[in-house]
């Protein structure tokens, strides 16, 4: 069917999410005037590859993700997703709450267990932030891995596989006092101790690819500006989201310094 693809990394691969995402096609199908389909793909290198295929396209891209791939795809930032307002999102370094370990010094020789290299909180702002605090992670750490997702970071912690590890959590409006973190499915609110706090960490953005008509890329920006008028259910069961704001490429300059490419 010809029309617009808004795809997805791997998030809600189920029923509930197939569910979800029909109900954003249908809202964008309807302030569009056009089909819309919306797919998740299987990773986010699979995500990033679509834009390859040239067909006009919109997807929801974590911070880095966007970043490593918009001067190869020429890619336009429409909105990004604003959770509750003044809540800062954050990346963590945590010890389990029984850990020794009481600062970041007493990681000398620890086991750290990072997210993925394109993670913002479970890796590029969390390192960046010991760069800027005078620890080197490669002198620091006796070893690190990759487990590739935060629940991941959290089991190597609790399992003792691992020391020490990172993931992302929400701060109180205007401070670095934690509210939620990633730890807490797993381990309760009390289970782990932050070392670390990043700085906040820019939100994940909807882009459009080089491919979609510049005055199509407009109207959905202005169809997500406002979905929250719409169904406000489905921006926070799909996007974990309050709302989108308007983005700007500029946004993400923080993101570009922890990878290195800004």
């Amino acid at each position: 069917m010809d029309g617009l693809t808004f795809a997805t990394g791997p998030v809600l691969l189920d029923e509930e999410g197939e569910e979800l995402r029909a109900r954003l096609a249908d809202r964008l199908a309807t302030a569009l005037g056009q089909p819309v389909t919306a797919r998740a793909t299987r990773s986010y290198a699979e995500l990033a590859g679509l834009f390859g295929e040239g067909g006009p396209l919109v997807a929801w891209l974590p911070p880095a993700v966007y970043v490593r791939t918009e001067l190869l795809a020429g890619l336009t930032p429409l909105a990004e997703v604003q959770r509750a307002d003044g809540e800062g999102y954050r990346g963590v370094l945590f010890v389990r709450a029984d850990s020794e370990v009481t600062d970041l010094a007493g990681l000398a020789g620890a086991r750290v267990a990072w997210v993925d290299r394109d993670s913002c909180a479970g890796y590029l702002f969390p390192r960046l932030a010991l760069v800027e605090g005078g620890h080197d992670p490669d002198a620091l750490f006796a070893e690190q891995r990759f487990v590739g997702s935060h629940g991941s970071s959290v089991r190597a912690v609790l399992a003792g596989e691992a020391d020490a590890g990172a993931t992302h959590a929400q701060t109180e409006p205007g401070s670095d006092v934690i509210r939620l973190a990633g730890w807490g499915p797993y381990a309760g609110a009390d289970g782990m101790r932050a070392l670390l706090v990043t700085p906040a960490i820019p939100s994940d953005v909807v882009c459009a690819s080089g491919a979609l008509d510049p005055e199509l890329a407009d109207a959905v920006r202005g169809a997500l500006l406002s979905l929250h008028e719409a169904d406000e259910d489905l921006v926070d069961e799909l996007f974990g989201a309050e709302r989108f704001v308007a983005a700007s490429a500029s946004d993400y300059d923080p993101v570009r310094a922890a990878m290195g490419t800004g």
